[in-house]
């Protein structure tokens, strides 16, 4: 099964809001990803210009091939929205997963599992007006899993491939996925199927490869501290990175959100400090540090403290 562009490695990163923006691709593109996504992107928000929400999706040179990850609910924005962003991106990816309370109370995200049609409808005029892949990413079920007919119906719609998590939206990030229910659709499909959930080390890569029998997975959460996971799933091995290789790439990420936040870059670091430090000693002492200081030269001076 073939995806509608070629990509350099099977292992993706995930939308994620707050934190895929385009420092952090870049970073992940450098050790092997092979595929982005924008952070969740609202088509209210693009429908009306919204400046910042423009920023979010900014596309870096190595961003090839590069989805725009979009939520809403009301075709019409979907398809006006999409219109504006097909010159920017590869393929349009459409969120039917989020479980986030505030997208879930418009009517979007992991909402759209509970009134499939209202997500037909958007792959529908999506499929008719843009030419650009369409995608979708989901949960495998709202409460419970979805049957086997709302993936079937999106194929027979025209999505180009489907992305599973697979848990349902009320288990939010908790509990094993259920991958054998990835393994059902993918076997069921003709488009490809990407697999998503859970995958945090090459050791759970390769037990979700033989559960699932898919060809791409999707890593999110593991990747935030951890951007070389990408380069492990390549090198078929879980490394173990000196305290001195987390620092460069520290450095090299916080350059990186320099060149595109400007004065903003150490404030948005801080969450990824956090995330590379997690289960070193002394770490309360030095996001402590991180969480009060505002240049760069702080910044920087922190990392070399590390020890």
């Amino acid at each position: 099964m073939k995806l509608p562009f070629d990509v350099k490695s099977p292992y993706f990163l995930a939308p994620m809001a707050g934190y895929t923006d385009k420092p952090f691709r870049k970073l992940c593109r450098e050790f092997g990803c092979g595929l982005t996504f924008s952070e969740l992107i609202s088509v209210n928000a693009l429908y009306y210009d919204n400046k910042k929400t423009f920023k979010l999706i900014e596309r870096d040179v190595s961003d090839v091939p590069y989805c725009i990850q979009l939520f809403g609910s009301e075709p019409e924005l979907f398809v006006s929205t999409a219109k504006k962003l097909e010159g920017l991106c590869d393929c349009i990816d459409i969120n039917a997963g989020c479980p986030a309370p505030k997208v879930l109370k418009i009517k979007a995200g992991s909402y759209l599992l509970k009134e499939p049609d209202r997500l037909f409808e958007i792959v529908k005029v999506l499929k008719k007006q843009i030419k650009k892949p369409v995608s979708v990413k989901m949960r495998m079920g709202f409460d419970k899993p979805n049957d086997l007919s709302l993936y079937l119906r999106l194929q027979d719609l025209g999505v180009d491939f489907i992305t599973i998590h697979a848990r349902l939206k009320t288990q939010f990030f908790k509990g094993e996925p259920d991958y054998e229910h990835i393994a059902m659709v993918r076997d069921a499909l003709e488009i490809p199927v990407v697999a998503n959930g859970g995958i945090d080390s090459f050791l759970k890569l390769e037990k979700v490869k033989r559960l699932t029998g898919c060809e791409f997975f999707m890593v999110g959460q593991a990747a935030i501290g951890k951007p070389y996971i990408f380069e492990d799933f390549l090198n078929m091995q879980d490394s173990k990175r000196s305290l001195e290789d987390i620092k460069k790439i520290m450095k090299r990420h916080l350059i990186y959100m320099e060149e595109f936040w400007k004065e903003k870059a150490v404030v948005k670091f801080r969450k990824f400090f956090h995330a590379y430090l997690k289960g070193y000693p002394n770490v309360k002492k030095f996001n402590n540090m991180i969480n009060h200081a505002e240049s760069l030269n702080e910044a920087f001076d922190i990392i070399d403290m590390i020890q």
